[in-house]
């Protein structure tokens, strides 16, 4: 079954398996993966199955290198040992990126936590619910202060302008709750 001309196509998967080098069971996981799928006939394109592979398998595992080398060659005593190649630069996969592409962004990530995990350690960072919860306390503390000042001051103030202290005290105290009232809406929002 294999086509006189263009893409050599087989009928069954344990075909291209045998033809790769790999196992049956090798090719079903990549199948099941996604790394891998028949032609709409049914049939397996060898070649497609085999830069299917190399482009989505790890380059230092046994599967990519054996996929991209190609098939094994035939057992013969009179045949010179097959000099091993390195895989080609795999080729991107459908959805836009290739193995070597996920596992540097992997390693990358990794990186950025380990980072934010050494940071946090040296007290560099902080936790934003906590950080949020300390000015919320803050400001409440602040507000209680503001709020306290009329009683301290009205006194001696109505003493130095010769007014009632009761009065200047009460209007203090509702000029300032008027001003806090206005500020209300104030957010404290962190990244």
């Amino acid at each position: 079954m294999i086509a006189a001309e263009g893409p050599t196509v087989v009928a069954s998967q344990r075909e291209v398996a045998r033809r790769l080098g790999l196992s049956h069971t090798a090719l079903q996981k990549a199948q099941q993966a996604g790394r891998i799928a028949p032609e709409p006939g049914g049939g397996w394109d060898v070649e497609k199955v085999r830069a299917g592979l190399a482009a989505s398998s790890d380059p230092t595992r046994k599967t990519a290198a054996i996929a991209a080398r190609g098939p094994a060659p035939p057992a013969s005593p009179a045949a010179p040992p097959r000099p091993m190649v390195a895989p080609p630069a795999p080729e991107p996969l459908p959805g836009g990126s290739s193995f070597h592409n996920a596992r540097t962004a992997n390693e990358v990530l990794k990186a950025q936590e380990r980072k934010l995990r050494l940071e946090e350690r040296r007290g560099q960072l902080v936790d934003k619910a906590r950080a949020l919860m300390l000015v919320h306390r803050l400001a409440k503390e602040e507000r209680d202060a503001i709020l306290a000042w009329p009683a301290r001051v009205a006194a001696e103030l109505a003493a130095e302008l010769g007014v009632d202290a009761h009065r200047l005290q009460t209007l203090m105290d509702a000029r300032l709750r008027q001003h806090l009232a206005e500020r209300h809406d104030v957010r404290v929002s962190i990244g």
